[in-house]
């Protein structure tokens, strides 16, 4: 039978999300797979697993965990015929709302393997960053850089939600300027997706799609609280899109700079600090999807 890895972060979900393997693996078997185990060890391990994966000639690896573990893995795999199939194991998983995948780690598995092969389109910055999903800058990414590590693992979307709630009544939120196809906005939130979904099942970039090359960025052109708290309780509802100060910009580049310090995210990790540019790039990730 053909090796199946499964490359899983123990400590997501503080450790709470435990791998279904009897399933997994049976469900495997069903398409002549044999699962394997692989368990990342630090920051970075994944990506080395997967660049294992690829250089061993496997038709395609498994990723438990949440979307900043299948970023890394991602990045062991690009432009090469080893295709990533995601499950949901994180706090969010946002990249399998993306994908349209079930819920149901089972269920994801067999969708997949019954799938087709298709390329992915990924986002990059000028640091050489990958991001599936999103680059983001404002109260997101001020929530995050902020947000106690063990609060992450231990409490999940709890947590996140506590520390947002402490970031929205600091006394400034962030304020910085975006440039964009010849235009240079002065913003408080800014949001490039690569896919369609932010923070959940949430389209805050609907335009978007990772299946072609592109971006799409969503600016809130307004600063502070008045601006910030109905733009982030009203992208739940699609509604962010129709509120004053929002412009809304198919691109390839975004470049996002401040004069002071502003820490941007890349798919729902603290990323670094602003100047970055994002831009659409030619860089694929194998994944097999229903047809």
């Amino acid at each position: 039978m053909t090796p199946l890895p499964l490359i899983f972060n123990p400590a997501a979900r503080g450790g709470r999300g435990r791998v279904p393997r009897q399933a997994l693996a049976a469900a495997a078997q069903e398409f002549g797979f044999r699962l394997e185990f692989w368990p990342t060890e630090k920051p970075g391990h994944a990506t080395q697993l997967a660049a294992r994966a690829q250089e061993q000639g496997l038709p395609a690896v498994l990723v438990w965990g949440g979307d900043g573990t299948y970023n890394e893995v991602a990045r062991g795999l690009l432009n090469g015929d080893t295709a990533m199939l995601p499950l949901p194991g994180g706090t969010t998983s946002v990249l399998v709302y993306e994908l349209g995948l079930p819920r149901d780690p089972v269920q994801a598995l067999r969708v997949q393997l019954a799938g087709k092969k298709r390329r992915f389109f990924v986002g990059r910055t000028d640091r050489g960053q990958v991001f599936l999903l999103m680059l983001s800058a404002g109260p997101d990414s001020l929530i995050l850089y902020n947000l106690p590590q063990f609060l992450k693992r231990h409490a999940g979307k709890v947590g996140i939600t506590l520390q947002a709630v402490r970031e929205f009544f600091r006394a400034q939120l962030p304020s910085f300027q975006v440039a964009c196809d010849g235009q240079v906005l002065s913003a408080g939130w800014c949001i490039v997706g690569n896919g369609r979904f932010y923070g959940g099942p949430f389209a805050a970039t609907p335009g978007a799609s990772p299946f072609s090359p592109g971006l799409e960025a969503v600016i809130q052109t307004r600063h502070g609280r008045p601006a910030a708290l109905p733009f982030f309780f009203a992208i739940p509802f699609g509604a962010h899109l129709r509120q004053k100060g929002v412009v809304r910009l198919a691109t390839d580049k975004v470049r996002l700079e401040s004069s002071g310090r502003v820490p941007y995210q890349l798919d729902g990790d603290p990323a670094g600090w602003l100047p970055v540019t994002a831009r659409a790039s030619e860089d694929w990730l194998p994944v097999w999807l229903p047809g």
